[in-house]
């Protein structure tokens, strides 16, 4: 293929281009604050599963404490009513028995208050617990929605460094003639270069030196033939002793 030096030269440029955006895009993908989130990841779980463990806990407790506020509820109000129908008795024989269960109730009420104090303690301390988990799974999710958003900006950031380079390759493309385009899209396509240098005796495609027989077929080869890397691949953009980037 033939293509002016000034053509090739606008390879390398465009090269350039795609290595640094390449390079933005691995930024991007390795921000160390996705390092970090990932790390969190467990921590965030085990505090999760703490908090859930606690609170399933403490629902129990209190419908069980609920359950025994009922039933002295339930005995109260039965001890008022025999105590009702104990006062306004007239039969001795009533009035023992409506007494013998006054007394049973009077056991089962003080057994069922004994209980729901119990409860009523244990529960002080899984509230107390809970209230600790709770923190916890706070601090741990804080730290997560801090990386969140430093991911974010960070992301945020990069595509617009992203933007602006994309549409300044689109430019520096639109000015690089269409089958030379073509080729550099498939070499770069195959290996990752698309175009680099010829500088001395090294392709900076693959950063070693060329035999010296591979070197003068290239260095005879006409200024406008576009030529390749015999390890790589790539385009060899013939660059002369001194000449700056």
């Amino acid at each position: 293929m033939k293509a002016t030096p000034a053509q090739q030269q606008r390879l390398l440029d465009l090269q350039e281009l795609d290595t640094a955006m390449a390079r933005l895009r691995r930024r991007r993908e390795q921000l160390p604050q996705r390092a970090e989130l990932a790390g969190l990841q467990g921590e965030l779980s085990a505090a999760r599963e703490a908090f859930m463990a606690v609170q399933r806990e403490l629902d129990s407790q209190n419908a069980e404490i609920a359950r025994f506020e009922s039933d002295v509820e339930t005995v109260r109000a039965r001890r008022e009513r025999d105590n009702q129908l104990l006062a306004a008795s007239t039969s001795p024989k009533e009035a023992q028995a409506l007494q013998d269960e006054l007394d049973t109730l009077a056991r089962r009420q003080s057994a069922l208050e004994d209980r729901e104090l119990e409860l009523m303690a244990a529960n002080e301390e899984t509230q107390a617990n809970f209230e600790t988990v709770s923190q916890a799974l706070a601090e741990v999710d804080g730290r997560r929605g801090t990386l969140t958003a430093a991911i974010s900006e960070a992301e945020h950031g990069i595509d617009a460094e992203l933007a602006s380079t994309a549409e300044a390759r689109s430019g520096l493309a639109a000015e690089v003639q269409r089958d030379l385009l073509d080729l550099y899209e498939r070499t770069r396509a195959r290996g990752g270069v698309g175009a680099a240098r010829l500088r001395g005796n090294v392709s900076e495609a693959s950063n070693m030196a060329l035999a010296p027989a591979e070197l003068a077929d290239l260095r005879a080869a006409a200024a406008d033939e576009v030529v390749f890397c015999p390890q790589s691949g790539a385009i060899l953009v013939r660059v002369a002793e001194g000449e700056t980037e």
